[in-house]
């Protein structure tokens, strides 16, 4: 690694639709809601253009301050911590083991660990800053989709899913090349009462928990919980590189946006691509602020969010407008890029393995991508360039 590319440290977010969900006490489907800006500002009562960057004190950003001296993010006694955060939102709640504020240990009703196969839009932030880590899974659903599996075992002969008495194991990876260390939680998770809405990670289908499960599983696995109910309010800001690390076993990647040219950096990512689609597992991440980029930016116009992790999913070019482009998806299944960004479709056949070529046909829209949407954007390199600090992969 180049001695002037420092690794990304605590980087993380929560998802603000997440935390609107918390305070109503019920899932909601943003799709309906004809102003989701306006709902998130009546529910949390902040100026939703003062959200995506710390320096306007956003409650995004847990036990958090930018000190504009140092142009960082500091930690402040003074900022609600995630556990204190959560407790405001929730209200009064059951003392229940793990609690990281939650109302209940449920399986959610009528849920399957996959209804499908594993798909790049299934991983959703939850109210914690695990953006790293939720980027880092969908980043890995979407290049090494395979490496997405269900592995269980009963504790009795009656057991089920259905009971949620079955058990599954996720493995992590400690360094490169290091054995996996395989951790086991069943799937029951922490919902919210009545009902059983989500708080943390969950899938965009929620017929569907592996999302739900790989994160409890990491989150077991980091804090060192030897239990079934891991406290999920320990978990802050992190590396999405090292994440994809833990989940693959694979060497670590980084790469600076500075002192390099936006071609450069468009060249590399598709230097990691088949066709328009990466082949690695790539993630990006944007500044503490954008008072600490080297040059005049402003998150919320560009509705973008800063000190926060998005998977890069490959490239794109405007041949007629000559403009070279990045794929990113924001792991909150939402809020896209509205700068600098491109509307055309993006697919690409390499993605699809040779053996299909001949049945779907080298013409056919095999897979079709309309960005923006669901969170994907295809974002102009040098916007890219301004907005994000760093990117790296793992191979």
């Amino acid at each position: 690694m180049p001695a002037d590319v420092t690794r990304p440290q605590n980087i993380g977010v929560i998802n603000p639709f997440a935390l609107v969900e918390m305070k109503l006490h019920q899932q909601l489907d943003w799709r309906r809601i004809a102003d989701p800006s306006r709902l998130i500002e009546q529910t949390l009562n902040v100026e939703y253009s003062k959200l995506f960057d710390p320096q306007f004190a956003s409650p995004l950003y847990p036990h958090l301050r930018f000190d504009a001296g140092k142009r960082e993010l500091v930690r402040d006694a003074k900022v609600p911590s995630l556990r204190e955060l959560h407790a405001s939102l929730l209200g009064p709640v059951r003392k229940v083991p793990g609690l990281g504020p939650m109302q209940q240990w449920a399986r959610p009703s009528g849920s399957h660990f996959f209804t499908d196969p594993a798909d790049f839009t299934d991983p959703v932030q939850g109210a914690i800053p695990d953006c790293h880590f939720i980027a880092a899974l969908a980043s890995l659903a979407w290049a090494k989709p395979y490496s997405i599996q269900q592995r269980t075992r009963p504790i009795a002969a009656s057991d089920s899913f259905e009971k949620g008495s079955g058990i599954d194991m996720v493995p992590f990876f400690s360094a490169p090349g290091a054995a996996a260390e395989d951790v086991e939680v069943t799937e029951f998770l922490p919902l919210m009462e009545p009902g059983d809405g989500y708080i943390y990670g969950r899938c965009d289908d929620l017929k569907e928990t592996w999302p739900a499960v790989y994160e409890k599983a990491w989150v077991k696995w980091v804090t060192k919980d030897t239990g079934d109910h891991p406290d999920y309010s320990k978990i802050g800001g992190g590396d999405p590189i090292f994440d994809l690390m833990t989940l693959t076993g694979l060497n670590q990647h980084y790469e600076p946006t500075q002192g390099v040219t936006a071609d450069q950096i468009w060249n590399t990512v598709r230097g990691h691509s088949a066709g328009s689609w990466t082949f690695d597992p790539m993630c990006a991440w944007t500044y503490a602020s954008a008072a600490e980029a080297p040059t005049p930016i402003n998150y919320a116009s560009a509705n973008l969010v800063a000190w926060h992790v998005y998977s890069i999913l490959g490239w794109q070019y405007d041949s007629v407008a000559k403009q070279q482009y990045i794929v990113l998806r924001n792991p909150w299944g939402n809020t896209e890029a509205t700068l600098n960004v491109d509307n055309a479709p993006w697919f690409s056949i390499e993605q699809v393995p040779a053996f299909l070529h001949e049945k779907f046909g080298e013409g056919s829209l095999v897979r079709s991508l309309t960005l923006p949407g669901h969170g994907i954007f295809a974002l102009r390199a040098d916007t890219f360039q301004q907005y994000f600090k760093g990117y790296g992969w793992v191979g």
